[in-house]
């Protein structure tokens, strides 16, 4: 009677539901200590997603030119289906969040747990929990469910990608595929991979993958004018300065997600080629990083996307490099999972939090704007997410995320000032910016006590050549101190009125 209930199938199912559940617990209770932990960049999301909902279209300005100012179509398209069933836009992109962090955690805890379906005993159940407690235990992962951003649905589109690898089922890998290459840029390597699964070499497999690359490129040139998306252009790199900046995010990848990096330990496994083919994407994604110089974020959120496929991978390959050789060999990968889950949560622990007080500061800048300005006043800044969803003026945005002029102007900050710091926010075209007049410019910039051009500094690159035309007389700016909350002064330009003449008499 007891064998039936502990065979390696059900063992097998039961370890994914009790991974899954711990990866689900630990998700819901950071999102509950960090709720509305948005980063400015969701904005940007729930502002496309006001405009479409608005028949606008896919314009950050509505009635302005159509740009690619977001990074992933996929999740904008989540969350404007959820926004037909709520105008709760903030909630909205947290619970995709959560779900997808969830999702690439359970898909993650079945590709441990399906990776050889032979094998039986503890390494059934023990790898499946060793993925999960690596995942849950791990603050870097788990604030993923709150920013707001693209990188925990792209989690669970590449987690969709390694299961689907390494149980051979290439129907789903080449939608997996597709998805992440429609939920990053970066996923298109996954397609361009495809070919090195000699099973994957068949017209039925490739040419909807090849398809779907071409659709989505033709669809944005005739859309945007453009063949990738408005913030590739935004992102500079391409200097050695580049390469020196995207070498050290690479370490710090490392030091954050360690366990990672010992993934091509599976290609010592009965899945070798798939587990080749899952390696060199992601050497190939971490390659990237060397021309756009990493991110400005402190968490190695441009590799976050890999981290549960790569750590699924790695618990596996330890374990298939030790069952020939010991017993309990099972034993080992949950070992290494406590060590380096319990290390994050020491080193990346982050006490509970709602917003960033600079979120709300600017989203104070935006509704002081709303309430100051008209409608269609123009209003230049680099922090466009908040400042723009709570204001709902024109924006345009200094360093070309949401502006292909300034993305593709090539202009960047000097490679000896260059610091990660300003990664994602190089991009400038000051004669662009002052041929478009804005009304207000709004800086960074913020103290508890009213600023005068005296004293008045620059946050960005963009910013500092603006404030050298004001303080130079070349530009017809003069401050403007906004008190925007009880005690917060932010620094801000307002145009000057051209004079009038009266004509002789």
């Amino acid at each position: 009677m007891f064998t039936p209930v502990l065979s390696p199938r059900r063992m097998r199912w039961l370890a994914i539901a009790g991974g899954s559940s711990i990866v689900a617990v630990a998700v819901v209770v950071f999102a509950r200590d960090h709720w509305d932990g948005l980063y400015d960049d969701a904005f940007i999301y729930l502002r496309y997603v006001r405009n479409l909902d608005d028949g606008c279209g896919l314009r950050f300005n509505c009635g302005g030119a159509r740009v690619e100012g977001f990074t992933s179509p996929l999740f904008l398209a989540l969350l404007w289906l959820g926004s037909l069933g709520t105008n709760q836009l903030i909630w909205l992109c947290q619970i995709v969040g959560a779900a997808s962090l969830i999702g690439a955690g359970a898909l993650a805890i079945a590709t441990c747990a399906r990776s050889d379906e032979d094998q039986a005993g503890w390494a059934s159940w023990l790898l499946p929990l060793a993925c999960a407690l690596a995942l849950a235990l791990d603050p870097f992962v788990l604030l993923n469910a709150n920013i707001g951003l693209e990188t925990a649905t792209a989690a669970a589109c590449c987690s969709c990608v390694g299961l689907a690898a390494m149980q051979r089922r290439q129907a789903l890998l080449t939608a997996a595929a597709i998805a992440s290459f429609l939920v990053r840029p970066e996923g298109v390597l996954f397609i361009v991979a495809l070919p090195l699964l000699p099973e994957l070499r068949r017209a039925r497999y490739l040419a909807p993958a090849a398809a779907a690359v071409v659709v989505v490129t033709l669809t944005r040139i005739a859309l945007f004018d453009a063949a990738l998306p408005n913030t590739y252009y935004a992102k500079a790199g391409g200097s050695w300065r580049y390469v020196e900046l995207g070498a050290t995010y690479l370490l710090d990848c490392l030091r954050d997600f360690p366990l990672t990096f010992l993934a091509p330990l599976a290609l010592l496994g009965p899945r070798r080629r798939e587990a080749l083919y899952l390696v060199v994407v992601a050497c190939a994604w971490a390659l990237f990083f060397l021309r756009i110089g990493g991110d400005t974020f402190a968490y190695s959120r441009l590799w976050l996307p890999l981290v549960p496929m790569l750590t699924a991978l790695a618990l596996v390959g330890v374990h298939d490099g030790l069952k020939a050789r010991l017993r309990f060999a099972a034993a080992v990968p949950m070992i290494v999972a406590l060590v380096v889950g319990g290390r994050a949560t020491i080193t990346h622990a982050i006490p509970p939090q709602g917003a960033s007080s600079r979120i709300v500061e600017w989203a104070a800048v935006g509704a002081y704007l709303r309430a100051h300005y008209p409608h269609g006043t123009l209003v230049a800044t680099v922090p466009i997410g908040a400042i723009g969803y709570y204001s709902g003026l024109p924006i345009l945005d200094l360093v070309g995320l949401t502006d292909a002029t300034i993305a593709r102007a090539g202009r960047g900050v000097p490679s000896e000032l260059l610091q990660k710091r300003w990664i994602g926010h190089e991009r400038h075209d000051l004669e662009y910016v002052l041929e478009r007049e804005p009304a207000v410019i709004v800086t960074t910039m913020r103290r508890d006590r009213a600023w005068s051009l005296a004293d008045a500094k620059a946050g960005f690159w963009a910013d500092w050549l603006l404030l050298q035309e004001i303080k130079a007389g070349r530009a017809p700016y003069h401050v403007l101190d906004a008190e925007v909350m009880p005690g917060a002064h932010v620094l801000m330009f307002e145009r000057a009125a051209p004079k009038t003449t009266t004509p002789p008499m």
